[in-house]
């Protein structure tokens, strides 16, 4: 569903994603993000390819995708091979780079929706080159290019493991699993590594020399070499290869502990989860509030406690519960979460009755703010990444571009 340019009122928008909370993205950040991992790439010429997996971090891969394509950024890269298809079938174009360690069974599906796969072994390479001598039985055979100009259908990425112990070949593999592409007629397209501690200076440049050396005989040849992550990219490791994969940046939130350094680049977050009570109650003192009776009114005069129709069921931390803060747009006021965050509602208390339809920040965009996605990771002891990329399908997803176009997309 699209929104009209005109203004249109907190109900209304409501009444469009069908919910009373929503995350807002802002495409117009997405863009800004693009330009500002640009500015800090030393190879000019070097290909975007931007991380879309996890449902592009939490914010909705189809539409993000989409605002991506339409900002000029080259590839897109997912975590599955049903995060591809799902991009295919909403009719993304351009190359889709399956990143991790993609299984020989996969290979068929890497093929016919045209996937970049990564591979590790023998075994995954061994794998796609039985696919494409079989390729007739996909009935893909007159089709195994693309017009947009990505790689032939069966194309796939090394990756080599210098020292995350994650993913990828061991160096001295590397050469073994080139020759057997070659043998067997696998479109091998790049070599790639990924940064384990970008903050770790040491470990990160023992990682670059690791990389280097291996690569060092095949420099001259047409191959793309990448390893710049987020991380990777603020640093400077990297981005002097012919391609850098930024992730957690896109999205306006800092890969490490530097916000302000971060914030310097400028990167700003595209998002903020935001709501309007469903029920605001006056409670007398004494009264429990959420499950476990956890929370008690004060014992002199009553509360205005208020309940959001957002829990754990949604992604929002339950460890949330008496710790966190909902900010009131109107006022600025930081409302205190109180009782338990439950499968599907959230309360807290307000100083008044607030008026009717009035919006409420549950993650703010703003860096400095005590729930932004990194100060709530902070109070849950973990990352902004895992803050956004909980966020369940059924929070629908309001899209901003310019003053004229809003995209609703409710899931569920």
């Amino acid at each position: 569903m699209t929104l009209g340019k005109e203004k249109h009122t907190a109900e209304d928008k409501l009444a469009a994603v069908g919910r009373s909370v929503y995350l807002n993205v802002d495409l117009d950040a997405v863009a800004n993000n693009v330009e500002s991992v640009r500015r800090k790439v030393t190879n000019k010429k070097a290909v975007i390819c931007v991380m879309v997996k996890g449902n592009a971090y939490g914010h909705g891969a189809v539409e993000v995708s989409r605002h991506l394509k339409r900002v000029g950024v080259e590839r897109l890269g997912v975590a599955t091979v049903g995060e591809g298809i799902q991009l295919r079938r909403a009719g993304i174009k351009g190359p889709i780079h399956l990143m991790g360690n993609v299984q020989p069974y996969e290979m068929a599906k890497c093929f016919e929706y045209h996937l970049v796969a990564t591979v590790s072994t023998a075994a995954a390479i061994e794998a796609m080159a039985e696919v494409l001598n079989n390729r007739k039985d996909l009935g893909r055979e007159d089709d195994i290019s693309m017009e947009d100009g990505s790689p032939l259908a069966g194309t796939v990425h090394i990756k080599i493991d210098t020292g995350m112990s994650r993913n990828g070949c061991q160096p001295e593999e590397f050469p073994q699993l080139v020759q057997l592409c070659e043998e067997l007629n696998v479109p091998l397209e790049g070599v790639y590594t990924h940064f384990g501690d970008f903050e770790n200076t040491e470990f990160a440049k023992s990682q670059m020399e690791t990389f280097y050396a291996a690569i060092k005989p095949y420099r001259s040849r047409d191959l793309m070499f990448h390893m710049a992550n987020s991380g990777g990219i603020i640093s400077g490791y990297g981005t002097e290869l012919d391609m850098v994969r930024p992730g957690i940046a896109i999205y306006g939130l800092p890969p490490g502990d530097d916000i302000k350094g971060f914030r310097a680049l400028g990167f700003r977050p595209i998002a903020a989860l935001l709501g309007s009570p469903t029920l605001v109650k006056e409670l007398p003192a004494g009264r429990c509030v959420g499950y476990g009776c956890t929370y008690v009114t004060a014992a002199e005069g009553g509360e205005w406690v208020a309940t959001l129709p957002m829990g754990y069921g949604d992604g929002y931390f339950r460890s949330l519960s008496n710790k966190g803060v909902i900010t009131r747009d109107k006022t600025g006021e930081q409302c205190p979460i109180v009782g338990r965050v439950s499968m599907d509602a959230v309360t807290f208390r307000i100083s008044e009755k607030p008026g009717e339809y009035e919006t409420f920040t549950l993650i703010s965009p703003e860096f400095d703010e005590p729930n932004s996605a990194t100060a709530i990771a902070e109070v849950v002891g973990t990352i902004n990444y895992e803050i956004m990329t909980r966020l369940a399908p059924r929070v629908p997803r309001m899209y901003r571009s310019g003053d004229h176009e809003t995209v609703i997309e409710s899931l569920c």
